[in-house]
Formats: C-alpha cells, sequence, structure tokens
C-alpha cells in the first residue's frame, strides 16, 4: 500500500479512484466495514482504493481540550487500513487552512487531486469548515463534479445487549469506564496501548514479578484495574502479561503506572518499544497489608493471565500491527 502525505503528491489514475474519507481513530469493526466496501467497489471497477485520513485529530487544532484522546498512533492506522485491503492513503495535514475549507472547496480540491468516480460514506459523515458538508452534501455535487456516492449502513454490534453504534466515541466510553470486554467487541480486535519501557523502581523484581514500566503512551489508557494482556516486544515476540494500569495503594504511590509482568520471559527491555494488547479485567486496584498479601494475590493474576493461553497461541498465527 501507498502512503501520500498530503494531496499534492498523489498522481490519480486517469480512469479514477474510489474514495473513502475519514478520521479513522482505532479502525474499529465500523471503518473496516467502510474500508472493505470501498476496496470491493474498486475491485468491481478495477481500479484504485483510496482512504484519505486527517493527521492530528480537527478537534486538536480547532479545540484542543475538546480533542479526543488517541485509540491508535497514525503509523497503526496506516497499517489497520492496509489490512483492509486498500490501495493508497492519503493523510491529510489538519491545518487552519485546510479545515477552514467550506464543503465545496474540500470537495473541489478532491475533485482535482484525486479525480474520484465515486465516493463511499457512512451516514455521519461530516466535512468542511464548521462540518457543514454531509452525505446529503455529497449526492448534492455528485453529479456535477463527476462522482457517485455509496451511504454504507452504521454498524450495530449485536454482542451486546443495548446493540450500540460502533463509533470511536463508544470504545473511549468503554475503556473509560472500564469496560473492556465491550470496547474489544467493537474494535473487533483487543485494545492496544504502546509506549517505551523505563526504568521502574524495581519493587516487582525484588517481589518476584519483575515489570516492564511502559512510559511515552499515545493512547487512551482504560480505567484503573489489573488486566491479562498479550505483550507484543520490539523484535515482534508474544508473551502473556500481567499489567497492572494505575497507582501503587500498598506503597503509598499516587501516580498513575502501566507495568507489565512479562510470563516466561527473562531479559532487559529498558528503552525499547512494548505493546499491551489487553485482553480481560481481571480485577480492581486493591490496597494489601503487606508484601506477603500482595505476592498472593500476584500469583492469583498470573494464574489467571495463563487462562489466556488460547488467545496468545491465535493472536501468534495472525499478522499483526508493528510497533
Amino acid at each position: 500500500m501507498k502512503v501520500y502525505q498530503g494531496i499534492e503528491p498523489f498522481d490519480p489514475p486517469a480512469e479514477g479512484v474510489v474514495l473513502t474519507i475519514g478520521n479513522f481513530d482505532g479502525v474499529h469493526r465500523g471503518h473496516r466495514r467502510l474500508l472493505e466496501a470501498a476496496r470491493r467497489q474498486a475491485r468491481d471497477a478495477n481500479v484504485t482504493a483510496v482512504a484519505v485520513t486527517f493527521e492530528p485529530h480537527p478537534l486538536a487544532i480547532l479545540a484542543p481540550q475538546k480533542a479526543p484522546a488517541r485509540l491508535s498512533t497514525i503509523r497503526e492506522r496506516i497499517a489497520l487500513i492496509e489490512m483492509s485491503g486498500i490501495d493508497a492513503v492519503i493523510v491529510l495535514q489538519s491545518n487552519r487552512r485546510l479545515l477552514g475549507r467550506t464543503a465545496e472547496q474540500f470537495l473541489s480540491d478532491l475533485v482535482e487531486n484525486c479525480r474520484p468516480r465515486a465516493i463511499v460514506e457512512g451516514p455521519t459523515f461530516r466535512f468542511g469548515r464548521g462540518r457543514e458538508g454531509s452525505v446529503e452534501t455529497l449526492c448534492a455535487y455528485a453529479a456535477g463534479l463527476g462522482f457517485s456516492v455509496t451511504v454504507v449502513d452504521e454498524l450495530h454490534s449485536d454482542g451486546l445487549d443495548d446493540h450500540p453504534a460502533i463509533n470511536s466515541s463508544a470504545i473511549r466510553q468503554a475503556l473509560r469506564e472500564g469496560r473492556l470486554s465491550d470496547a474489544n467487541t467493537l474494535l473487533g480486535r483487543p485494545y492496544r496501548i504502546a509506549g517505551v519501557v523505563g526504568r521502574g523502581r524495581r519493587r516487582g523484581q525484588a517481589l518476584g514479578f519483575p515489570t516492564a514500566n511502559l512510559a511515552q503512551i499515545p493512547h487512551l489508557l482504560p480505567a484503573e484495574a489489573v488486566y491479562a494482556a498479550v505483550a507484543q516486544r520490539a523484535d515482534d515476540q508474544l508473551h502473556l502479561a500481567a499489567v497492572n494500569i494505575g497507582p501503587q495503594p500498598t506503597f503509598a504511590q499516587g501516580e498513575v503506572c502501566v507495568e507489565a509482568h512479562l510470563l516466561d520471559f527473562s531479559g532487559e527491555l529498558d528503552g525499547q518499544c512494548l505493546g499491551l494488547h489487553l485482553l480481560a479485567k481481571l480485577r480492581g486496584q486493591l490496597r494489601f497489608g503487606g508484601g506477603d498479601e500482595l505476592v498472593a494475590q500476584l500469583h492469583r493474576d498470573v494464574g489467571q493471565t495463563r487462562a489466556c493461553a488460547d488467545q496468545l497461541a491465535r493472536m501468534r498465527s495472525e499478522p499483526r500491527v508493528p510497533l
């Protein structure tokens, strides 16, 4: 898949392209339905399927205090879009000039630089200054600008009781509320956070449970809890891991930390990238009376994490997003 930084470097083929546009944060099941619809339409017409995305999220420029926390970095987003079979991604740099374009101006730029023969979007798609454009706007300009419009129905999750619409906002809310299972159902895969391993206080090592302490995490952190996870090392090796996200009340430490105890691993990870695919919430934060109580609970956490061995085996057989 080809990646273009900006719209100007893209040289559209004479036969045109099938285009889909969005933030695609998390590239969740709803996004993948949209991307796959664009890919199928492009294959049927024997043309290129192109996704257009924005970096950073437009609200990070227009109203930083309202910008949503990231579910994925741009690197992860591009890799996940590629897994959906899209041929090319155009990354538009969000800035006030771009975000100040009217819906008509934005469409004219797309037509001039991308030559779409079809645009595929969901029913809630908005674009242009002040989000003034909609799928109705696309349809109104379609004939005059020479493209067709396909509207893909919003996907709802049959796996959850209230059948919520699958979108990035619902996933963020589920993560913040500690509903990891719901978030993973909406995503269609375990939620991953990633960062760089820093040097911690080595308390876990003294207790017989050495941990990798994750820093520089660009992703939304889920609710404070202990999780079973699959750790992805910089060399792409996978290990089960028991992960604590939150403070350390037993040691009177109030700052939020992300600590991962990798099972069946020994070695140094300091300074290396590490990803944590969160599989299940094991328990909430607890304060223990002493080291013996804590160690007993850590043994139980590790035992519950080992019960996820089937998920580890499955993930080892599947393609995964690089760190």
